[in-house]
């Protein structure tokens, strides 16, 4: 009887506390309660916030106006930047400034707004506008309206057996679209509320130029449930009974008539897993599927036109895998033709997959049918979050107010809190602990969610667990902070990353197949013993295939230009399509790309197996092969003087000795300052134009537990601002000396110590990550940060910017913001055998087509991380950059100094180092400590100009 109580008592308790963990068991147990689904909810759709907020504070019931109103395009007005010109009844506007409409409505209600548009050309990037209703931003989605262009996915050509990427080219068509919430957190339109009367509708240019040719706003078709709408097609059209039909995904042919995506960045690829991918081999480069990790943004569609033989209703299906996100569905919109043909094909998911599956569309039912006519018919599928556009949008939230208690705690207890102080955080942030209650059940909520969907708890959600389990612990003990204020970072940092993971939706496509209802499809994968038979082949052909040697089969014996590149195999692909498709076919000349490191080129040099031109070799590289007489002297060809024109001077001074030039600049960096707008708004600064203001806000940011971050690196451009160089000497006598014992170079040198010592900046930071919290809200860093912080830090995006770095002033009240700017090159080797050819190759290399199209193609392979910092002028002002950032850009690039690299150069900012570290951390006196070091510096200078028999001083 006592063992019956005991485990009558266990059962009871074991059933109390079961709901807290039923993510672990194979059953869940839930209380009614919880099956209120939480978030931003009403008429049964999910909404952002704030635009919930508004539709709620307008009384939204679904119901929109019948009524149509057409918006007179010709009559509007504009801001003075703004480009306008009439085309007809359509109307041009430039990438800049703001235009304004004025219409009326008859019948007040909610409208959704539908614009028909043709993009104009510009850069490779979508066409995104800001909007406003009656000089107002009503909710947050009207900051970011984007206009997608069309791209042609090209022709597969064939090379020596291996496929050379499609290059992507522009298909300029009209399109018609509804205003819509472009992270695609709502399946729905946006609907605006109008009164009666008169109103205005502006768009303000964000990015790229645009063609308009109608605004009308009315109520967008509603979107009826399968079950209603396939009742109706079955009284209309015959089910399809005949053979499966295929289409690749990837290829032009017979059934696929064409194939078109939303950017260039959604890349065909090759497969080498599986031999029932269409085409196949063991080891040739077969590209035979599209998309993978390169179609994983919201809002990126494909499109796919195809023949279909006769009328009917097919079954449809997709060939393909989505290996990328582990317990993550990926979600497309299936269009048919143009249009969602019901609501669930508004989010159609495809399941994690290692291998490829046959993702039939239907549900728990069956499949669905789609009508298709005969003849030409298309089917696209676009990228949405699905079920987890609640989730998204629900973290999105909680990280803002998360971020925000942030930093209003560290701005009271700084960085690196004591631990024996009491700062009161519950008084001078009245509202801390029901914030975090809030955030916490609201990041719970998430996580119950997050397991209804995926059916499994684990790193999708532990992230986000923890963040609600510190909220909620901090939320009865305030002052805990103090101890937890580094783990609390590193949990917000966390949800920012969750929130990056969770919106890429990536699926790789092989083939699409319309069927039968009940047909039989081909199995997706092969058995183990083909498997096998083909893993065996291609381990066999990496003995005996030259994976580094790009040389093509018609090539081979020619007298080729050889070219070598040690980017990466992605890089070389890419050069080798163009070349195979804009070089070699027009000019007649063979080039043979080898992928190999840059440090075996002198010994193969020596050896006469060496290249005749090499890519992308940083600038001290180059000065090295220079001081050797291994390099060409560029200026010896008559046409060199028209070549440089391309560039900024600052770009090919990096490569000059004795006035001669070594090197053709590909790519060229330097430093900008970047910062956040929304705090700098807060604390009521501007962004600094020179290092007196920079003094000026330091106390301001620090009395606010902010700091400015200032890398020692930019003593170099601090010489330049103080009118001083780095090196003494002119043509072959630069580098002679050390120039930095001159008064302008101790000076910058003190400048920069005193920021480090008086102002007390950090000395070495992670920049990026302080940057995104808030911490450092202010600094100065590579521009190619940019890349990083757009990709990696989406919860400040349209919060931060960048400017042009701060100055001197000098005695007639100019700005002197100098940057020293780094760079890589492509050189011709003394040793080429055709150095007519070589440097025919070089400018053919460099030249603006090419240079932007091997850019536009790395940007679409590795997307905008590997954004392209050319030297190229003419290139860069057709890259992707928002307007606001280019402007900015290119008034830092006509402030762009080069610092040419001398024989014992790397000398000199060792030195600097070790004299700024002898001030910041030991207190030595500067210009003491750099007149020390500088002594060291003319030693080595002294020692390398007598090694390459040049003139030095004794």
């Amino acid at each position: 009887m006592k063992k019956l109580m005991v485990l009558f008592l266990i059962f009871i308790i074991l059933f109390s506390i079961l709901p807290s963990f039923r993510c672990f068991f194979p059953f869940s147990v839930e209380v009614e309660a919880e099956k209120n689904i939480p978030g931003n909810y009403t008429n049964g759709e999910f909404y952002e916030e704030s635009y919930l907020n508004y539709l709620i504070d307008n009384g939204y019931d679904s119901k929109m106006a019948t009524s149509e109103v057409k918006v007179d395009l010709t009559q509007f007005t504009k801001s003075d930047e703004m480009m306008v010109s009439i085309d007809n009844d359509s109307i041009n506007t430039g990438d800049r400034g703001i235009i304004i409409w004025q219409f009326e409505i008859k019948e007040a209600g909610f409208y959704n707004i539908e614009v028909m548009y043709f993009p104009i050309k510009g850069t490779n990037s979508g066409i995104e506008r800001k909007m406003y209703i009656d000089n107002k931003i009503l909710f947050k989605g009207m900051e970011q309206i984007v206009f997608n262009r069309i791209w042609d996915n090209g022709q597969i050509l064939n090379k020596n057996g291996n496929e050379i990427l499609p290059t992507a080219t522009e298909s300029s068509e009209w399109q018609r679209v509804y205003i819509r919430d472009s992270q695609r957190r709502s399946l729905k339109p946006y609907a605006f509320y109008f009164s009666e009367g008169k109103h205005t509708l502006s768009f303000e240019s964000l990015k790229e130029p645009l063609k308009i040719v109608e605004i009308t706003l009315k109520a967008a078709p509603e979107l009826q449930p399968y079950n209603e709408v396939i009742k109706q097609l079955k009284q209309k059209y015959p089910l399809y009974s005949g053979k499966n039909i295929i289409y690749q995904a990837e290829r032009i042919d017979d059934r696929t008539l064409g194939i078109k995506k939303s950017s260039p960045s959604i890349v065909v690829g090759s497969d080498y897993s599986s031999p029932n991918t269409v085409p196949y081999h063991p080891y040739k480069i077969k590209l035979n599927t599209i998309g993978g990790n390169s179609w994983r943004t919201v809002g990126d569609f494909i499109t796919w036109e195809i023949e279909v033989p006769e009328e009917g209703l097919y079954r449809l299906s997709f060939r393909g895998r989505q290996n990328v996100n582990r317990g993550i569905k990926s979600y497309r919109e299936l269009r048919i033709n143009g249009e969602v043909p019901f609501k669930e094909a508004s989010k159609i998911g495809f399941e994690f997959s290692g291998t490829f599956q046959n993702y039939v569309c239907g549900d728990e039912n069956g499949p669905y049918l789609f009508y298709f006519k005969k003849g030409k018919n298309t089917i696209s599928l676009e990228v949405v979050l699905g079920d987890f556009s609640q989730e998204m949008a629900e973290v999105e939230q909680s990280l803002r107010v998360l971020n925000e208690i942030y930093r209003k705690t560290i701005q009271i207890t700084g960085l690196v809190p004591d631990k024996f102080i009491d700062y009161e955080i519950e008084k001078k942030i009245p509202d801390f602990r029901e914030k975090l209650k809030i955030e916490s059940e609201r990041l719970y909520k998430v996580v119950d969610n997050l397991v209804e969907i995926t059916k499994e708890k684990g790193d999708k959600t532990v992230m986000i667990e923890k963040m609600a389990a510190q909220a909620a612990e901090l939320s009865e003990n305030a002052e805990n902070v103090v101890l937890e204020l580094s783990s609390f970072k590193q949990n917000i940092s966390g949800l920012g990353t969750w929130m990056l993971y969770i919106s890429e939706m990536p699926l790789e496509i092989d083939s699409l197949t319309l069927s039968a209802e009940n047909a039989e499809l081909p199995e997706p994968e092969p058995n183990f013993f083909v498997k096998a038979y083909y893993e065996i082949v291609r381990f066999i052909s990496t003995f005996f295939v030259d994976y580094t040697n790009l040389q093509t089969e018609e090539d081979i014996g020619k007298d080729a230009v050889k070219v070598w590149i040690s980017s990466g195999r992605d890089q070389a692909q890419i050069i080798r399509s163009l070349i195979d498709d804009s070089y070699s076919p027009i000019s007649g000349i063979p080039v043979n790309l080898q992928l190999i490191p840059l440090d075996v080129i002198i010994p193969a040099t020596l050896a006469g197996t060496g290249p005749d031109v090499v890519l992308n070799v940083s600038q001290s590289t180059v000065m090295n092969f220079a001081v050797r007489n291994a390099l060409t002297d560029l200026t010896e060809f008559d046409d060199f003087e028209s070549v440089k024109q391309k560039f900024y001077p600052s770009a090919l001074k990096t490569v000059t000795f004795d006035n001669k030039i070594f090197g053709i600049p590909e790519q060229q960096a330097f430093m900008m300052m970047f910062y956040r707008k929304d705090i700098l708004d807060e604390l009521g600064l501007k962004p600094p134009k020179t290092w007196e203001e920079v003094k000026r806000i330091i106390p301001i940011l620090h009395m606010n537990n902010y700091d400015f971050w200032l890398p020692n690196s930019i003593f170099s451009s601090l010489v330049f601002q103080y009118g001083g160089d780095i090196y003494k000497g002119d043509g072959e006598n630069y580098g002679i000396a050390s120039g930095l014992i001159e008064e302008n170079a101790m000076l910058a040198f003190e400048e920069l110590t005193e920021f480090f010592t008086a102002y007390k900046l950090p000395v070495t930071v992670d920049f990026s990550n302080r940057f995104r919290t808030g911490e450092i809200p202010i600094g100065i860093a590579s521009y190619t940060t940019y890349n990083q912080l757009e990709i990696f830090a989406p919860e400040i995006k349209g919060l931060w910017s960048f400017a042009p770095v701060p100055g001197i002033v000098d005695s007639n009240g100019n700005i002197n913001n100098t940057i020293v700017s780094d760079t890589s090159h492509c050189i011709l080797m003394e040793s080429a055998k055709n150095k007519k050819d070589a440097w025919d190759f070089i400018k053919w290399w460099i030249s603006d087509d090419i240079q932007l199209r091997y850019a536009y193609a790395l940007e679409a392979i590795m997307g905008t991380a590997a954004r392209y910092p050319t030297a190229n002028r003419n290139v860069l002002v057709q890259l992707a950059w928002p307007r606001e950032f280019m402007d900015q850009l290119l008034q830092q690039f006509e402030s762009s100094e080069g610092v040419p690299e001398v024989p014992g150069g790397y000398m000199t900012f060792r030195m600097v180092d070790y004299a700024f570290k002898s001030v910041v951390t030991d207190g030595q006196n500067p210009r003491e400590a750099l007149y020390l070091n500088i002594k060291e510096i003319d030693k080595e200078l002294t020692k390398k100009r007598k090694e390459f028999h040049l003139s030095y001083i004794e």
